[in-house]
C-alpha cells in the first residue's frame, strides 16, 4: 500500500495527464518553432529526457526601488511538476539581447552559507555584501554578488513585492537567488534557490493553447 505522500503525487500527475487534449499537442513542424517564451500555464513540455506540466506561469516584474512603478525588464518563471519522477521544478526565462533560461534544483537555507573565512552569514549581512560586491561561500564554492533588483511577483491576479539577490559560481554554471519576500513590510520572509542555466533548444513544447 502506497504512503499518502507518494499517493497523492500519483494522483497529482495523473489528474496532469488527463488534462492533456488532443487538439492542443503541436506538430512536429511547429515543435522547430516554439521556445519556452511560447509555454503557457497547464501547457507540457520536454527537457532533459523528462516531461514537465506547468501548474504556474508568473512573472517577476522589476520596479523602482519603493515597489511604486513598474519597469520593462521581467523575468518569467513557471513551476512545474515533472510527470516521471513528482518533483516541483522552476524553469525561469528572460529576453535580454538573446533568450537565458536556468532551472531550480535545489532550495537552499542560510544555515548552508558563510563568508570567504567561515563566518556563518544570513539576512542581516545582505545589504553589506551588495555594498562590498563580496561572495558568499556554500559548500566551499565561491558564489559571488551579481545583481540585486525589485521586483513585484504577479500571479493569479495578486501582486507580491519581492527583493532579488543573485549571486554567481566562478564558472557561471550555477546561480543562488535569494527572495526576499514582504521586502517594503515590517517582517520579511526569505525563499533561497540554487539553479543551473538550460539551452532553450534542450527544451521542447508539446502543447499549447
Amino acid at each position: 500500500m502506497l504512503d499518502p505522500a507518494t499517493s497523492k503525487s500519483f494522483e497529482e500527475r495523473f489528474d496532469a495527464i488527463r488534462s492533456l487534449k488532443p487538439e492542443d499537442i503541436v506538430s512536429d513542424k511547429e515543435k522547430n518553432s516554439l521556445t519556452i517564451m511560447d509555454i503557457k500555464e497547464n501547457a507540457f513540455f520536454l527537457f532533459n529526457k523528462k516531461t514537465y506540466f506547468v501548474k504556474q506561469c508568473c512573472p517577476y516584474r522589476e520596479t523602482s526601488e519603493d515597489f511604486s512603478k513598474k519597469l520593462d525588464y521581467t523575468v518569467t518563471e513557471l513551476n512545474c511538476l515533472c510527470l516521471e519522477t513528482g518533483d516541483n521544478v522552476n524553469f525561469e526565462w528572460e529576453y535580454d539581447d538573446e533568450l537565458e533560461v536556468s532551472f531550480t534544483n535545489e532550495r537552499l537555507t542560510f544555515k548552508r552559507f558563510t563568508d570567504d573565512e567561515g563566518e556563518a552569514i544570513d539576512a542581516d549581512d545582505l545589504d553589506q555584501i551588495v555594498d562590498d560586491s563580496d561572495l558568499i561561500m556554500l559548500d566551499k564554492e565561491k558564489f559571488w554578488y551579481e545583481d540585486d533588483w525589485p521586483a513585484l511577483y504577479i500571479c493569479k491576479g495578486k501582486e507580491e513585492s519581492v527583493y532579488m539577490y543573485e549571486f554567481e559560481n566562478e564558472s557561471h554554471t550555477k546561480f543562488i537567488t535569494i527572495e526576499e519576500w514582504g521586502a517594503n513590510k515590517k517582517r520579511q520572509e526569505y525563499q533561497i534557490f540554487l539553479s543551473e542555466p538550460a539551452n532553450p533548444k534542450d527544451i521542447t513544447v508539446l502543447t499549447k493553447e
